[in-house]
């Protein structure tokens, strides 16, 4: 494209060769460094090229030496149509004319339509008309000398029924975007009462606004307790604020962990005193292999009876809790870890969200331990009404 638009700039002609050796022509065309192309067999003895028109001299010339005929089928590019226009100057004045009226036409107003977003209800699109032509937005407006964001944000402020004004331009027509405020009636519970904070920090996605005044838009960043929308007159606020929030869960697991048995599975062990020492009765049977025993309380005393008989003995009595060691592959230490992390998120997150992204990332640490960290990027309503 960049080509034909250079060549066309340049000017170029349309050439037809005949004869008994076109070929030797363009040969001799390419030595000379002669930028003939496009060349195209209409016949077996008839040729098309296109050459710039600066070289069609030398084109002749060589057509005479090879003993070609060299026809001029068409001229086109810029220097063709000016020597046209030099010689017609009042349809070159008339073209002139008619692109500079085109270009200044093109930047006048010549209609102005309000588009409501929704249903109006209180708001008449008669009354958004008028206040926007005693700003300048009507018909025959220069587009160019107007501020449509200053405009806008002036038309809003003006009107308390909008709560929205976009204004853009379709070729020569102002389009004037308009949603209305919500009147919320009086019987509706004050449930939006005072204005809308953030209740973490998080980047803003979306704001939609059902009553008050937005402080913040997309792609804002707001810090926990910052304000995002402010109440109207009536003193209500309501808001649908959509925003990215990222936590971090962290749990760790050992490959080699002791697991202490459940104390229903306690034992015990029944011994009767014998000077300094202890006589063993009965308990504590023999200990699997690596298990280890835990004292859970001191001795107990109590005497020896024998149905309604009460023996001159006592009996001491000793609780022992269990426990062993186990070993994890590495495979279920990270699961464990894993486990760990995403019950403490759990624990962080709101009660409605979407996750969009989680990063998983292990790290061995000192004494065998593997640590997992977990992070989440969710999408959440962060709004919190505060009266």
């Amino acid at each position: 494209m960049l080509t034909m638009f250079l060549s066309w700039l340049r000017g170029y002609v349309v050439l037809h060769i005949s004869g008994s050796s076109p070929e030797r022509l363009l040969n001799l065309a390419l030595q000379r460094d002669i930028d003939v192309y496009d060349i195209n067999w209409l016949t077996d003895d008839l040729l098309e090229v296109k050459a710039a028109w600066q070289e069609l001299g030398q084109l002749k010339k060589m057509a005479k030496v090879t003993g070609c005929n060299l026809k001029i089928r068409r001229s086109q590019g810029l220097p063709f149509v000016y020597r046209y226009l030099r010689r017609r100057k009042t349809l070159a004045a008339g073209v002139l004319l008619f692109a500079l009226g085109l270009a200044s036409l093109s930047q006048v107003v010549f209609a102005v339509r309000i588009q409501p977003q929704e249903q109006l209800t209180q708001l008449q699109p008669e009354t958004v008309r008028q206040r926007a032509a005693e700003l300048g937005l009507r018909p025959g407006a220069i587009w160019r000398l107007l501020d449509v964001d200053e405009l806008a944000k002036q038309l809003k402020q003006d009107i308390a029924e909008l709560s929205w004004v976009y204004i853009e331009r379709q070729g020569t027509i102002l389009n004037i975007k308009i949603a209305e405020r919500s009147i919320y009636p009086d019987e509706l519970e004050n449930a939006t009462i005072g204005a809308i904070w953030a209740n973490r920090n998080a980047l803003i996605e979306d704001v939609l606004i059902k009553h008050g005044q937005a402080v913040v838009k997309h792609g804002d960043t707001v810090q926990k307790g910052e304000l995002l929308v402010s109440p109207l007159a009536d003193g209500r606020a309501d808001a649908i604020i959509k925003a990215r929030v990222w936590y971090e869960g962290y749990g760790e697991a050992p490959l080699q962990e002791q697991i202490l048995r459940a104390a229903a599975e306690s034992r015990c062990l029944y011994t009767l005193p014998k000077g300094e020492a202890r006589l063993q009765i009965w308990g504590f049977p023999p200990k699997a292999e690596g298990e280890n025993m835990t004292i859970a309380s001191e001795y107990s005393e109590r005497p020896l009876q024998i149905g309604q008989i009460q023996l001159p003995l006592q009996v001491e009595k000793q609780t022992a809790q269990s426990s062993f060691w186990r070993t994890n592959t590495e495979e279920e230490a990270k699961a464990q870890a894993l486990a760990q992390a995403i019950a403490s998120l759990q624990a962080q997150i709101g009660q409605e969200n979407q996750l969009l992204n989680e990063e998983v990332t292990y790290q061995l640490l000192e004494g065998d331990i593997w640590a997992a960290t977990v992070r989440w990027e969710c999408l959440e309503e962060i709004g919190e009404r505060k009266r």
